[in-house]
């Protein structure tokens, strides 16, 4: 063998250690909380998204629905608090009550980890350990069949709805930590100054109560505040830019945070905040903004809670959303984003990354919907809701709010600009009862 054979070996020797050590990398990168590779630069091809779709609905999990989904990581078994492992039963259409899903009962659940709380929490022994099929789901399945599931989506605090839509358009909540309460009906914010929330201080050690579940000690550092303050939105961002944008939500909604925000509820961007139900006509009219954000009507965003919101009626809400916009000129133009706000006390199993004292919280859906995703793809890169925001911040060249859209993976990694566009997937809503009030299927 001569010294040129031996130094070829060698040479391809260390090529191949450095090829595994790369690849080894990208598959740790896109597990790490922050960056990784789903935090990519603007592709060298020409983006041709012009059109981002938010939809919102509420309170589920990851294994509640797409646990049996084929290349997720998903269960169909969960574990209790003493340590027993129960099949995850056949989920209702229609839960027969809540389940609690505060901030201190998501802490509660997650166990510091440990993900073996959820039969603790009010409510969870009997629903949290449950799970639909393909068929209970069949939209979102075929959603999840044609374009990108995301299976390690954590929402962004451990609960509950009000704090996680703050970071949907502010990377944070002004340490927020609790839904509305009121003297009276709550969900007036600013127009209500008996509106309130709790905020939780700082402490050391906080860290070291949550994991620990020491909820004492934790409510201890909660103070009340007037639900009504300045904070700065992606909104601010857009209108410097001459981006345009809508905030879709039912007028009187509880999910009707801008009321909270001084800087929409007393500007002129409020009448940039439109009732949900105007969507579809904008879609199929192909007057959308080039930024929309969607709440679902509180009667059809799948929340689990005394037979009011039926799963089927919800999905059949998205399905008619996303028919207007195929059918329109935007399609070729769009990308949909639709999640899920928070765990809504249901079991997942998969441990939320440790970012800061106040998240993450449990695995939530998303599901990426667009000509330009990859087809039948399943993400394994840990995304949060400040993920969205470092999707949009990066199309549009706007700078990050703050910490969590900074270093958010922007999931520019789930797109596919190189190839032929993906062809509309126009389903069929399933048949409801008509006139039922609440609606449900057939």
């Amino acid at each position: 063998m001569t010294e040129s054979d031996v130094n070829s070996q060698r040479f391809g020797a260390l090529l191949g250690a450095e090829l595994l050590l790369a690849a080894a990398l990208v598959v740790l990168a896109a597990h790490l909380p922050f960056g990784g590779a789903g935090k990519t630069s603007l592709p060298q091809a020409r983006v041709p998204i012009e059109k981002v779709v938010v939809i919102v609905k509420e309170n589920r999990t990851f294994d509640n629905m797409f646990g049996r989904y084929p290349g997720a990581d998903g269960v169909t078994t969960g574990t209790t608090s003493n340590g027993s492992e129960v099949p995850l039963k056949r989920a209702p259409d229609r839960y027969p009550h809540d389940i609690a899903h505060s901030f201190l009962r998501g802490l509660v659940a997650v166990n510091g980890g440990a993900m073996n709380g959820f039969d603790l929490i009010p409510g969870g022994k009997d629903l949290a350990f449950t799970q639909f099929r393909r068929k209970d789901l069949p939209a979102y399945w075929a959603y999840a069949d044609n374009f990108v599931l995301a299976d390690r989506m954590f929402s962004s605090t451990f609960g509950s709805t009000f704090p996680e839509h703050m970071y949907l358009i502010a990377a944070h909540a002004k340490r927020v930590v609790s839904n509305i309460s009121s003297n009276d009906r709550p969900g007036k914010y600013c127009d209500d100054p008996g509106d309130y929330v709790s905020r939780l201080g700082r402490h050391r050690n906080l860290v070291e109560w949550e994991d620990d579940v020491r909820l004492q000690r934790i409510e201890a550092l909660m103070s009340r505040m007037r639900a009504c303050f300045s904070i700065k939105t992606i909104f601010e961002e857009l209108d410097s830019k001459a981006i345009s944008w809508r905030y879709y939500v039912e007028p009187h909604q509880f999910h009707n945070i801008p009321r909270a925000i001084k800087e929409m509820r007393y500007t002129s961007r409020w009448r940039k905040v439109v009732p949900a139900s105007q969507f579809q006509a904008d879609a199929r009219a192909g007057k959308l903004p080039q930024v929309s954000f969607v709440i679902a009507p509180e009667e059809l965003n799948e929340h689990p809670t005394r037979d009011r919101t039926s799963m089927c009626a919800g999905e059949n809400w998205t399905i008619r959303q996303l028919n207007a916009l195929m059918r329109s000129e935007d399609w070729d133009r769009s990308a949909v984003f639709i999640t899920w706000d928070d765990f809504g006390g249901l079991y997942d199993h998969v441990a939320p990354p440790r970012v800061d004292d106040l998240g993450w919280g449990p695995r939530v859906p998303l599901l990426v919907v667009s000509p330009w995703a990859k087809p039948g793809y399943v993400s394994h890169t840990n995304y949060e809701f400040a993920s969205l925001l470092a999707f949009i911040e990066r199309l549009h060249s706007l700078p990050p709010i703050g910490k969590r859209d900074a270093s958010a993976n922007d999931l520019f990694d789930v797109f596919d600009f190189s190839g032929g566009r993906r062809p509309p997937l126009l389903l069929e809503p399933r048949p409801e009862v008509q006139g039922a009030i609440p609606a449900r299927c057939a």
